[in-house]
Parts: structure tokens; C-alpha cells; sequence
């Protein structure tokens, strides 16, 4: 039987136990982590704590919303036992009579099919992870040709990595890079610094930044290891930076350091063209992840948030 649970009611002990023990290794499912980032959140729970679907939730106009929050990817089910359809479609069943209004973002591979469901749509996220349990050696045969180029040009140019900056550099960093154009809110880097700082602060963070011939800092990233996963959660570079290929050299050293190791890299995969490209100049695996989008508002409401 699935229930919904109020944040308040949830025995956290097992609900962190379950996403502990879901295959994936998500950081972003962690009670801990959902504190961090979300104002609030509640979950659908299977049983006793088979199966969780936390769901951060907030209230507008009277009106209760599921929505994604920064420094999320995506979170949907997270599970000990394997899920029937049946069972996935009951979750998306009681998501649908417990909100007016939702759009999240299920694991990935966790398919959905919606043909009985009204008002909620979908749609296919592409992700890019890397198996790191192997050789260096066996990893870098996977590199396209290209990237191995650039990182051969940054070897050239007296790149160093430095492992002791603390998230206002890498922000910074983002900001005067790709955020310069995004136009992204202040809460934006608000939640991103206070998940970096939480990471740091539980042991589970790695900042990485590299510094130019001129001890200049041009590019950083932010790394989130648990037992079967780091993920890439946040990068910057500055254009000189970028005529370097310091991230190329980053992203290589941060490889040479974990393989061998039990853990996938997650590039947190992007729709942006370029952005994808540079993932997959590291030969990672393809994965999708579903976006669901459920509109019950009555209207005017509805035609509002279309």
C-alpha cells in the first residue's frame, strides 16, 4: 500500500535507509540533501519504506504544487524491491489526487507509461554517466579523438588542480562564464551554494579548481560522491579558461583519481547541444530520465501555467 506522508510524519531513519539502498546512488533523494535544497517536502511511501517518492512541495493561491528544486536533477522513485508498472503507475496515481499542479523529473530509466492518465504530459531528459570500475587505461580508449586533443593542448599549458577553494570561487566562476547570459534569480545561487556548503560540511563534496600559469583561477567543478556515484553538480570557467581546455583537464585528472573504483560518474547530462557534446567526448553511456507535467488547476488557474 502506498501512502502519502507529510514531512513531519516520516520515520527518517528508514526513508535514508531505502535511497541508501536504491541501485542508482542519487544524492538528490537523501532527506539531509532535500532539507537543504527544498523549502518543504513531503513523500509516497510504499509499505514500510519498500519504495519512497520524495516531493518537494510548495502552496500558491491556496493550491498544493510539486515542483523540482535547483541542485536537483531528478529524484522520482527510489527503491529496495524491484517496481512492477503497476506499481510505478500507482505512485503517479496518488501524486495526481494529492496536488493540484506537479512537474518533476522520475530517475532515470524509471519509465512511466501515461496513456490512461488525463491532463499529465511527458517528456525524455537525456543524461551521460561513466562507469569509472575499470583501468585509466581502458576509460581514456573510450575518449573521442577530439577530446584527447584538448587535453593534450592543456598539458601544455601549466595547469594545476587545487582541491582548498570554497564554493564562492566556483560560483563566481559560473557566473562570470555561462551565467553571465542565463539570466538565472538569485535563488538560483543561493540553493546552489548552500547544497555545495552541506556536501562539504557531510564529507561528501569534492571543489576542484584550476589555476593558470599565473596562478590565476579559471575554471572549477564540484563533485558529489556517495558509495556508487559522484556526481558533477555545478562547473564554471572563464573564458580563458576555455582557450585552455582547463575543464577537459579537470574533468581527466578528477578520471585518473577514481578508476578502478566501484562508482559512476554522472555528468548530470544536458539538452544543450554543446554542452552534451563535451560529455560525450568522454565516451559515457546514454540515459534518459522522464519529465512528468500535471496540470488540475481549475481554471483561469490552468491556462496561467501552461
Amino acid at each position: 500500500m502506498i501512502k502519502y506522508m507529510q514531512h513531519h510524519t516520516i520515520d527518517r531513519a528508514k526513508y535514508d535507509h531505502c535511497v541508501m539502498m536504491d541501485k542508482r546512488g542519487l544524492v538528490y533523494g537523501f532527506s539531509w540533501y532535500l532539507d537543504t535544497v527544498a523549502e518543504s517536502w513531503d513523500a509516497l511511501v510504499l509499505n514500510d519504506y519498500d519504495a519512497v517518492w520524495p516531493l518537494p512541495v510548495r502552496s500558491k493561491f491556496g493550491f498544493k504544487y510539486f515542483f523540482r528544486p535547483y541542485a536537483v536533477q531528478q529524484l522520482g522513485i527510489f527503491s529496495k524491491i524491484e517496481l512492477t508498472e503497476g506499481s510505478k503507475l500507482d505512485f503517479v496515481k496518488l501524486l495526481q489526487k494529492h496536488s493540484s499542479y506537479a512537474d518533476v523529473y522520475l530517475n532515470e530509466e524509471q519509465l512511466v507509461g501515461l496513456k490512461s492518465f488525463k491532463h499529465i504530459k511527458s517528456d525524455l531528459n537525456t543524461n551521460f554517466t561513466l562507469n569509472l570500475n575499470r583501468s585509466y587505461r581502458e576509460v581514456y580508449q573510450g575518449y573521442k579523438s577530439n577530446t584527447k586533443r584538448n587535453i593534450k593542448k592543456a598539458d601544455g599549458n601549466k595547469l594545476t588542480i587545487f582541491e582548498h577553494d570554497g564554493p564562492d570561487v566556483l560560483i563566481n566562476l559560473f557566473r562570470a562564464g555561462k551565467g553571465a547570459n542565463l539570466n538565472l534569480d538569485e535563488e538560483f545561487y543561493r540553493v546552489m551554494k548552500k547544497a555545495m556548503f552541506q556536501c562539504l560540511h557531510k564529507g561528501v563534496g569534492k571543489l576542484w579548481t584550476v589555476y593558470g600559469p599565473h596562478n590565476q583561477v579559471c575554471a572549477g567543478a564540484f563533485f558529489v560522491e556517495t558509495e556508487k556515484r559522484s556526481t558533477l553538480l555545478f562547473t564554471g570557467q572563464t573564458e580563458i579558461g576555455r582557450n585552455m581546455q582547463a575543464m577537459f583537464y579537470l574533468i581527466n585528472e578528477y578520471i585518473i583519481l577514481r578508476s578502478g573504483k566501484p562508482m559512476t560518474l554522472d555528468f548530470e547530462g544536458s539538452n544543450l547541444k554543446s554542452l552534451a557534446r563535451f560529455y560525450e567526448g568522454f565516451g559515457p553511456s546514454h540515459l534518459y530520465y522522464q519529465r512528468l507535467k500535471y496540470n488540475g488547476l481549475p481554471l483561469p488557474l490552468k491556462w496561467l501555467k501552461k
